[in-house]
């Protein structure tokens, strides 16, 4: 199974940004005028949106593991299985936005199998060579990693033959058991 992740980097970079971003947004809805108040309240919410996102990546960055038979896309507050066979298409969208080219990963499900899975390749690690690569990963399917092929039971110690009692206790000398006092409970003599 190979896991994609998002880089840390990156995360803490757009983490303080967006924390930057917050409290300019949060200046700005003090304003006097109602449309700064409007606009600065509406930006503020969604850079709040936004740092939540950016924490909960920061804290575990893999975005998807990928198998032989499926991919598992770890999301906000879940996260998704789908099989191979379950997958209609894979489509690697670019969007310009104020001349900013982010690149998408679009994996639509067939009919009854969810939504579909969309995250930017703006935040990945470069190790499997961006969206592209990470397509290309889910089309041919991770190759599962090498087990042992009969793993050996784990089996409780026997002794030997002819082991004296206490054998296992690292050549401790076996001790003779407490001999039980006549008594009870903290009474002397009963």
């Amino acid at each position: 199974m190979s896991d994609v992740y998002f880089s840390r980097v990156k995360l803490v970079l757009a983490l303080l940004a967006s924390a930057g971003m917050f409290w300019l947004a949060v200046w700005v809805a003090m304003g006097p005028s109602l449309k700064a108040n409007l606009f600065g309240g509406f930006l503020a919410l969604m850079m709040a949106f936004t740092l939540l996102y950016f924490a909960r990546y920061l804290l575990d960055n893999r975005v998807l593991s990928i198998g032989a038979g499926g991919i598992e896309f770890h999301g906000m507050a879940s996260t998704r299985r789908l099989r191979l066979d379950q997958i209609a298409s894979m489509v690697v969208e670019t969007q310009t936005v104020n001349y900013v080219t982010t690149r998408y990963l679009v994996i639509q499900p067939y009919e009854g199998h969810g939504r579909k899975i969309r995250f930017a390749g703006t935040l990945l690690e470069g190790r499997f060579g961006g969206v592209e690569g990470v397509a290309e990963l889910i089309a041919n399917g991770a190759p599962e990693p090498q087990r042992e092929p009969f793993p050996l039971p784990r089996r409780s110690p026997q002794p030997p033959a002819a082991a004296p009692a206490g054998w296992h206790e690292r050549g401790a000398p076996s001790a003779a058991p407490e001999r039980a006092r006549a008594g009870g409970f903290g009474r002397k003599g009963l």
